[in-house]
């Protein structure tokens, strides 16, 4: 982990960025040239910053900061470049520093000015543009190499630049890598070596980036690379003081030795000087001549001479003095306390970072750096400087107030504050100094600037690296691309054929750069004099504010790197890293900080804070195979060359060291790896490319430079074995002063209360008892010195437990004092805290000694756990050559127990295992083992006997291992060499075996006489019991058996046969297996006559068992085993199963035979029960009975799901056939073949049938001759006259006859047969005036009933029928959906003429062009020849007659001018589209919106950003429609997201708009404007641009006006004209809009209904069923399509919309249809109305393609969804009626005589959707809902002006 410098300086001052200026002044002095007599190259500064780049902020200045003074130039200097101007905030160079600059080249060009070299040209134009830089970064612009090169090292085999080794690469493996710490101490050994190790992940691990580019912004320092190297910066320091001494010594115009008219370098000459002794051994020595060889110099005549004097007139001098004033700051005990003081600030570090304060990036600036000029004829900033007697005269007014203001100043050496007069201000620190008090004293004040001996001297101690500019990360790529490229391009390297095929090489232009090339480069340029490039870098970029670019569990939960263990904020935290004890978040360690590079940016020579282990990762990018970022080149040194490498670097630049001792902690120091590979130092290097870590040892110093713009991220962690390191870098920390970072010791308790594993006490125990011995030392000490002790246990804040001496965090003890308030003391530094006695100050303690020291013994005595074991077996292994088994297993009880890896413990384990074998092996004859079985006792056979004869037939009992195996356990355990009970006992049980093995021969050889053979058995039956104990494989011992067996044998066998008790066949087949055990002869008789019944019964056995085994058994095989022979032996077991089994066959066959044959009364079984029988039948039996009852309950099964489809709407049939007949069929068969079952489905069907022919009956059209409906005229000439797009009359002047036909003139020369009315001049037919001999428009006697009409019923009786109707009709009879296709069609008719007659009721709506439209309706009414009205006490027709008789008697009205809406031209409609094709509200004006989430309007097709609508925009649902808020603005629509307030850019006041809705309701000719208040919820601000003003109604030119021209109301209906209406997308019938409207689809319209095929017989109520006979019943009617295994309902096409399962069309959806025609199209529903007129009149159609098919065309095929299973049926769905069919079914009839009351409401306007019935109730029609949904309408209560209330 690397660190840049933070920004400091010493004594309040600021960093130095411009100090670096003084490496240009005296380049001449910064190295000797390679020959003097080489032109000097021209001095350049190249700084970053002169590439402006968008994006790129300067950080500001802080508050009350002066302007920085230009820097002097004096005309001797030579020309050069000027530096870019100086940004706010930036500090000009010092002062003092700029006169040096000026006096030390004043001379040294003088002479040689006319051969100084021109100006280097500017690289970078001043005048440029900035670059352009994107908010976000584009990873794709970024070096993207190819993945999958695990080495990408640079090809060529190039050996690195100085020769460096390169540090080693590790690759691991996925299991590996898994664990990190595991890894890390797997690599240590070998990479500790180096100081730094690179660690290349596997493939499979990529770690996201997830930093937000675009949010992402930070701060840079300023480095200028020549400024950085030690010696550089030593050699600028020793330049400037010396100009200060000289310039104190009053030589104010010093100058520079030259040679050969160059100028020398007096710090090289120095530093010679003093590697040789010093002036006077280089005088003595004569080595003055050599000095110049050292120097360069040679063959220049009295080069030791010129030299010699150089040093003795320059250098000399100076040296003298610092050696006075070293003496003289030692011997001064107030300038020692002052320097004492000092050296605790200027040693100070930045504060912890556990502490809460200032960036580093954010110092305030140097006061004394920014400080103007002085001016000449200002007073001086010296009081009491006397220069000149003329000066006294003027100021002696002044000085009262002088001394007055001096009172303050101090004398730093005699602290005294009198004689302001003699003192002086140095001009650096502002210090005070009596001028008799400075050695030498000073008789008169100096001129010119005078410095203290502490400021001379600790000049250039105050060096860090400024503050650059805020940037982004895109910023900051073009910033170092735009750098790079100019760079490379104007310093090109050398180029190679080698390094075409480098893969780590940049091309700018036609110039390859490789990274050796970039590594060589920035070292030239670390080490120019003349060349100071200034470079920006990102450093320490903390993560808890700016966010880590790693995934943590805070900011990406769900992502699983946030979880990995090689994810840089969880590696402090891991199980195995020491950090994750701090109690407390550390920035920077615990923490990751960023680092964010560009080329040659640079961090400096350093080691971790507390020698810590640190970890850096190159980011790359993931989800693509490709890597981002430059390299970056680390540099290690091993943590064993340390105090090395701080030697050679003290050597490089000791006087940097001199004046800043904690120069190595302030990161701002480089040096050359070569000279410090010739010190003797191990020196490393790595090239870290992007994906890649590199890890950093404890105490390993390292350094390197970025080759371009990268982004890296680190973070500290620590292992064990660190802390030793930890240890020494806090010892070195006290000795310098700095303040560290956490408590080492608070760290090592913290470690023992949360870890008390055995592994944790190991490695914690050495340094804790350090800390224990050290803290016990110093409380000794303290007690001592006679000091108190305070106990308080409790952790204080860290400030308040660290010594304000040495910094040091004193946890365990602290020294206070009342006086001291929070400061606090080590007690090394105790007299230091304050003036108190030391028995006055307090020994504060955090833990008793007791406690202390009891806590470290609990850690000692864990670690010596493993140890104390590993002595205990050592001891008992040493005590005897056979150690006791019990021993060794207790010892490894006690391994096992301990937590800790004991390396002899697995050895231990093996010897253990193996002695347990052995026991084990020996327990097997010296354990005896309980039988695995006990045989059956044969009956009648002795105790002694028995046992011998079990173990015959128990071959399984005997035991396996013989006398052999006996021996060799005895053989192997003298060679395990371990001693146990059971090696004594398996000698003596070897013994007794022998023994019994003596005496089984001895019986064996006997022959015994008849008369001694049972003593001889008995004999036997002892030996054998005697071996039998010892557990002991014999021959001899199993040849005894068998004797004794066959004896047993023999009694028995002539005992059982004799015996007339049955042998099972077990016992049988064991008799028989005895007898060949013991070696009974064949011949034997017993033997014979038992192998006879074996084979009888296995027979048997065989026979039944084949029985058994058959998957379908008869009654006949299973009753041939009922009676078995008692003398053959048989298995009781298959006797058994077949009992049981013949026991259920015949349970089945009866169960069966009682169904088919029921007796009277006898309760039917259900289908479900008959199968339930079946099924458990058929799996084991096969019964004629129940195959037959099986067929009978598939036949009934399948009719019961075929009634269940038909009552649930779900039965598909075929078109030629007519459902009810087969209905018919299924209730006669069923009755006739069926009678056994109960068939609840089935009743269901016939009840539906029988309701169905009775409702066909009821119908007015149905002939009782032909037993069918006759009702084609009656639908064609509905259908004709209710068409919803003929509600308009036609344009035809000739069409006046009450048919459809036209009375055209006749043709010349013929006559015509029409004739006209003379009331209101209306032509006929001559045949239409003969059917009724008067005008049908003017007599009523054509509408009151007086004429005879074949259709002699009323309208208002078809609803009740129509809802009467069974469910079984509605689902499947034409008839039925006739009826509702004429019920719904009259009824939209009879709204349309309701409300139109409500509207021409009222005197001022009579008008004489609304007398077409009147003899329209009269037409249609005419044609369908039935009354039609809401009730049978109103005649539509009659009110029609009267009306027209009105209308005719009128004048005809002229309209002189039509009426015109206002238009709107909005701020959108004038915009052009925006780059992703909107044309939004927000206009194109923020850019955050681009690419937004769109939405089109379906009006205008425009597209608009769906959160500028406030349109959410749910890609879930099929329909987002919407409406764009211009266009509801233009059709006067309300906007449903938000309110809409126009505005007029004309206007200025904020709260008036433009009233729109006011503007187009009354056709206004000007802007209507409207106050609002401030809006309170979502609103939208349109612009109006332009404005066309509309045209009101104007007043009529002749015929009756109405009495208030604002009363008059429009006609009910809102047909458009040429014939488009609101269901010109839909076809001829309403119910089919009104299904397109519930399913989101059009589907065909519905035709008509084919004439019904009742059946030809008539139908008669159900009979008795009779019961089945015992025959085998026929097949059912359905037999073609019926299968053997009843399937679930073929699922019907999905064509068809659900909504036709229910009912076709329901009342509401086709008064919901009336109503949308009445109101006209959805785009104009809030447009007043006009009445009809002759303009508006369209041609009446002679063809219309959405006319119904004829009457007699196919039947209309009902299909279901395709659905895998219907869902289940719900509650029934209300038939829902619109207001007209309402009022027709309302049982109150107290408004039956006013039809029109409830439409004329509604005639004022109207909502679309809803009409309004007869109370004043809107009644909102919802789309209709599948059958098993319940539909719902919505009620709106209205005014008397038809709006909602």
């Amino acid at each position: 982990m690397h660190r840049a410098s933070p920004a400091h300086s010493a004594r309040g001052g600021t960093p130095r960025r411009a100090r670096t200026a003084l490496a240009d002044a005296v380049s001449p002095l910064a190295s000797p040239p390679a020959s003097p007599s080489e032109p000097k190259p021209p001095a350049t500064f190249i700084s970053s910053l002169e590439i402006p780049v968008q994006g790129a902020l300067p950080i500001p200045p802080p508050a009350g900061t002066p302007k920085p003074a230009p820097a002097p130039a004096p005309a001797q200097q030579p020309a050069q470049p000027a530096a870019p101007p100086t940004p706010s905030g930036r500090r000009a160079p010092r002062k003092s520093k700029t006169e040096a600059l000026a006096a030390l080249q004043h001379a040294a060009h003088a002479d040689g000015a006319d051969d100084a070299p021109p100006p280097a040209p500017a690289l970078f134009q001043a005048d440029a543009p900035p670059l352009p830089a994107a908010p976000r970064l584009d990873l794709n612009s970024v070096r993207t190499p190819a993945r999958g090169k695990r080495h990408a090292s640079p090809k060529g085999g190039k050996e690195r630049p100085f020769g460096l080794e390169e540090a080693p690469a590790f690759f691991p493996t996925p299991e590996e890598f898994r664990d990190p710490m595991a890894y890390i101490r797997a690599i240590a050994p070998r990479a500790q070596e180096y100081g730094i190790a690179k660690i290349v992940p596997p493939e499979t691990w990529r770690m996201p980036f997830v930093t937000d580019t675009e949010n992402f912004r930070f701060t840079t320092r300023l480095q200028r690379l020549n400024s950085i190297e030690a010696s550089s910066r030593a050699k600028i320091n020793f330049l400037e003081q010396l100009y200060r001494f000289h310039q104190q010594q009053g030589n104010t115009r010093v100058s520079v030795p030259t040679i050969n008219n160059k100028p020398m370098d007096l710090w090289l000459l120095r530093k010679k000087v003093q590697e040789l002794g010093g002036y006077d051994a280089v005088t003595k020595g004569k080595k003055w001549a050599d000095l110049g060889r050292l120097l360069g110099y040679g063959g220049i005549p009295g080069l030791s001479t010129q030299i010699k004097n150089s040093y003795t007139r320059v250098v000399l001098p100076y040296e003298h003095w610092c050696e006075h004033k070293r003496a003289w700051s030692a011997g001064s005990t107030s300038a020692s306390g002052r320097l004492d003081a000092d050296g605790d600030a200027s040693m100070s570090p930045p504060d912890s970072p556990l502490t809460a304060t200032s960036s580093p990036l954010s110092e305030p600036p140097d006061e004394t750096e920014v400080k103007e000029e002085p001016d000449e004829t200002a007073p001086r900033r010296r009081r009491g400087r006397m220069s000149a007697a003329s000066e006294q005269k003027t100021q002696a007014a002044n000085r009262t107030s002088a001394r007055e203001a001096m009172r303050d100043e101090v004398c730093e050496v005699c602290h005294n504050n009198d004689r302001g007069e003699e003192m002086l201000l140095c001009d650096n620190c502002d210090c005070g100094f009596h001028m008799f008090c400075l050695d030498p004293p000073l008789a008169t004040i100096p001129k010119g600037s005078w410095f203290c001996p502490t400021c001379i001297f600790g000049t250039g101690g105050d060096f860090g690296f400024d503050e650059g500019e805020e940037h982004s990360l895109s910023s900051f790529q073009a910033r170092d691309r735009e750098f790079r490229r100019r760079w490379f391009q104007a310093h090109p390297p050398p180029q190679g054929a080698a390094d075409a095929d480098d893969a780590t090489a940049n091309t700018f232009g036609d110039v390859k750069v490789t990274e050796h090339d970039v590594e060589r480069e920035f070292w030239r340029l670390v080490q120019s004099p003349h060349e100071t490039v200034e470079i920006e870098y990102g450093a320490d970029v903390h993560s808890t504010t700016h966010g880590s670019a790693m995934p943590t569990l805070e900011t990406h939960p769900m992502d699983p790197y946030s979880k990995d263990p090689w994810n840089l904020n969880n590696i402090p935290i891991l199980s195995d890293s020491l950090l994750r004890y701090i109690k407390s978040d550390i920035s920077g360690m615990t923490v990751p900080w960023t680092y964010v590079g560009m080329v040659f940016s640079t961090f400096c020579w350093h080691n971790e804070d507390h020698y810590t282990y640190s970890v850096n990762y190159s980011k790359r990018r993931t989800h693509v195979p490709l890597h981002w970022g430059e390299a970056k080149t680390w540099y290690g040194i091993p943590g064993d060359d340390a105090e090395k490498f701080e030697a050679a670097i003290k050597k490089e630049a000791p006087d940097l060291f001199e004046a800043q001792p904690d120069l190595l902690f302030q990161l701002v120091t480089l040096m050359n790896p070569q000279r410090l590979a010739d010190e003797g130092v191990r020196v490393y290097a790595c090239n870290q490319r992007a994906g890649e870590l590199v890890i950093t040892f404890p105490k390993a110093y390292h350094a390197g430079f970025n080759h371009g713009f990268n982004f890296n991220e680190a973070v500290n962690f620590a292992l064990p074995d660190w802390l030793t390191y930890g240890r020494q870098c806090v010892e070195r920390y006290r000795e310098h002063r700095k303040q560290p970072v956490f408590s080492h010791d608070e760290l090592l308790i913290t470690i023992t209360q949360q870890s008390q594993s055995i592994a944790t006490a190991i490695w914690l125990n050495d340094s804790l008892k350090e800390m224990t011995d050290r803290e016990m030392a110093d409380r000794r000490k303290a007690r001592a010195i006679k000091m108190t002790e305070a106990l308080e246990e409790k952790d204080h804040p860290e400030e308040q437990y660290q010594c304000t001496v040495c910094k040091v965090f004193c946890y365990l003890s602290q020294v206070v004092c009342s006086c001291a308030g929070n400061k606090v003391a080590c007690v090394d530094h105790a007299e230091r805290l304050c003036k108190c006695p030391m028995d006055k100050r307090t020994l504060r303690k955090r833990f008793r000694d007791d406690e202390l020291l009891e806590t470290q013994a609990r850690v000692a005595e864990r670690a010596s756990v493993p140890a104390a074991w590993q002595a205990k077996l050592t001891r008992t292994l040493a005590e005897s050559a056979r150690p006791p088994l019990r021993s060794l297993r207790a010892l490894l009880a006690e391994g096992d127990r301990i937590n800790h890896p004991l390396p002899e413990l697995a050895a231990l384990r093996k010897c253990v295992a193996r002695a347990n074998d052995w026991i084990d092996a020996a327990n097997t004859f010296l354990v005896r083992k309980q039988s695995r079985k006990r045989s059956k006792r044969p009956r009648g056979r002795a105790a002694l006997a028995g046992e011998a004869a079990a173990q015959a037939e128990d071959p399984g009992d005997r035991p396996d291992r013989g006398l052999d195996e006996i021996y060799a356990l005895l053989e192997q355990v003298d060679t395990l060499g371990f001693e146990a009970p059971e090696v004594v006992q398996m000698r003596t049980h070897a013994t007794r075996a022998e023994e019994i093995k003596a005496r089984a021969q001895g019986m064996i050889w006997t022959q015994p006489d008849e008369q001694d053979r049972e003593p001889y058995l008995q004999d036997c039956e002892r030996v054998l019991l005697d071996g039998s104990s010892i557990n002991v494989f014999l021959d001899e011992l199993v040849e005894l058996e068998k004797i004794v067996a066959r004896e047993q044998l023999t009694r028995e066998l002539e005992g059982e046969l004799v015996d007339d008790g049955a042998l099972t066949l077990d016992e049988v087949a064991a008799l028989l297996t005895r007898a060949r055990a013991c070696n009974l002869p064949q011949d034997n008789k017993h033997v014979r006559m038992l192998e006879a019944r074996q084979r009888a019964g296995q027979s048997w056995d065989e026979r039944a068992r084949h029985v058994l085994s058959q998957p379908y058994k008869t009654l006949e095989e299973l009753e041939e085993f009922e009676d078995p022979d008692p003398n053959v032996p048989i298995d009781l077991a298959v006797l058994d199963k077949i009992a049981s089994a013949r026991v259920k066959a015949r349970e089945f066959d009866k169960q069966a035979r009682a169904w088919l044959e029921p007796e009277e009364a006898a309760p039917r079984p259900r289908v479900q029960d008959v199968m339930r029988l079946v099924t458990r039948a058929e799996k084991d039996f096969s019964i004629p009975a129940v195959r037959k009852l099986k067929l009978m309950a598939d036949f009934a099964l399948d009719l019961e799901s075929r009634c269940d489809q038909v009552l649930h709407n779900r039965y598909d049939h075929a078109e030629e056939e007519d459902i009810f007949d087969t209905m018919h069929q299924w209730v006669e068969y069923a009755k006739l073949h069926l009678g056994v079952f109960a068939l609840p489905k089935f009743d269901r069907l016939d009840e539906q049938l029988t309701a169905h022919y009775r409702w066909l009956e009821n119908l007015p059209w149905y002939c009782s001759d032909h037993h069918r409906p006759h009702g084609k005229d009656l639908f064609d000439d509905v259908l004709a006259a209710t068409r919803p797009e003929d509600d308009l009359p036609p344009d035809d002047e000739f069409f006046t006859c009450i048919c459809n036909d036209a009375v055209r003139p006749p043709a010349p020369g013929t006559v015509s047969d029409a004739v006209q009315c003379d009331h209101c001049f209306a032509r006929f037919h001559g045949q239409c005036a003969r059917s009724g001999g008067s005008c049908p428009f003017c007599d009523h006697h054509h509408w009151d009933g007086t004429l005879h009409k074949e259709r002699s019923w009323h309208f208002c009786f078809m609803p009740g029928m129509l809802l009467r109707a069974p469910e079984l009709t509605k689902f499947y009879s034409e008839d039925w959906r006739q009826l509702e296709v004429l019920v719904h069609r009259i009824d939209r008719l009879t709204s349309v003429i309701g409300q139109f007659l409500s509207f021409a009721s009222q005197p001022g709506n009579q008008r004489k062009e609304y007398l077409p439209q009147v003899r329209h309706y009269m037409r249609k009414l005419f044609r369908i020849r039935f009354a039609v009205s809401p009730n049978p006490e109103v005649s539509f027709g009659l009110d029609l007659a009267g009306l027209h008789r009105i209308l005719a008697e009128l004048p005809v009205t002229v309209r002189t001018k039509k009426r015109r809406r206002p238009k709107f031209t909005f701020g959108q409609d004038v915009d052009q589209d925006w780059l992703d094709g909107t044309r939004c509200i927000c206009r194109g004006r923020t850019p955050y919106l681009l690419n937004y989430p769109k939405v089109a309007c379906e009006l205008c097709n425009k597209f608009y950003h769906g959160g500028c609508v406030f349109f959410s925009i749910d890609t879930n649902k099929y329909d987002n429609r919407f409406v764009c808020p211009l266009c509801c603005l233009r059709k006067n629509r309300s906007y449903g997201y938000a309110e809409l307030r126009v505005k007029d850019i004309k206007m200025g006041d904020p709260d008036t708009y433009v009233d729109t809705v006011k503007m187009l309701d009354t056709f206004s000719k000007d802007i209507v404007y409207k106050k609002l208040p401030p809006p309170y919820t979502q609103t939208l601000f349109i612009e109006l641009i332009r404005f066309s003003p509309g045209q009101p109604d104007t007043v009529l030119t002749n015929g009756p006006a109405p009495p208030h021209a604002s009363s008059s109301a429009p006609p009910p209906h809102h047909a458009p004209t040429n014939g488009h209406h609101a269901y010109h997308h839909s076809h001829s019938h309403s119910h089919s809009h009104s299904h397109t409207h519930a399913h989101g689809h059009s589907r065909a319209a519905l035709p008509p209904p084919p004439p019904s095929r009742a059946p030809a017989h008539s139908y008669s109520p159900p009979h008795h069923m009779s019961a089945p006979g015992g025959h085998m019943p026929p097949r059912p009617p359905w037999e073609v399509k019926w299968t053997r295994q009843t399937s679930a309902p073929v699922p019907p096409p999905v064509s068809a919309p659900p909504s036709s399962r229910g009912r076709s069309v329901s009342s509401a959806s086709a008064a919901a249809a009336a109503a949308a025609v009445l109101q006209g199209p959805a785009e104009d529903k809030r447009l007043p109305v006009t009445p009809p007129s002759a303009s508006r009149k369209r041609k009446y159609p002679d063809g219309d393609a959405t006319e119904s098919p004829p009457y007699g065309s196919p039947s209309y095929k009902r299909h279901t969804p395709a659905a895998a299973e219907p869902p289940p049926p719900g509650p029934r769905a209300v038939q829902t009626l619109s207001p007209s069919l309402a009022m027709i079914m309302s049982p109150d009839t107290r408004h039956s005589h006013s039809p029109y009351i409830g439409t004329s409401a509604s005639a004022s306007g109207s909502v679309s959707g809803s009409v309004v019935s007869a109370a004043g109730v809107s009644v909102g029609v919802a789309p209709e809902t599948p059958p098993q949904q319940q539909r719902k309408v919505k009620l709106t209560y209205t005014n008397g002006e038809g709006t909602p209330r």
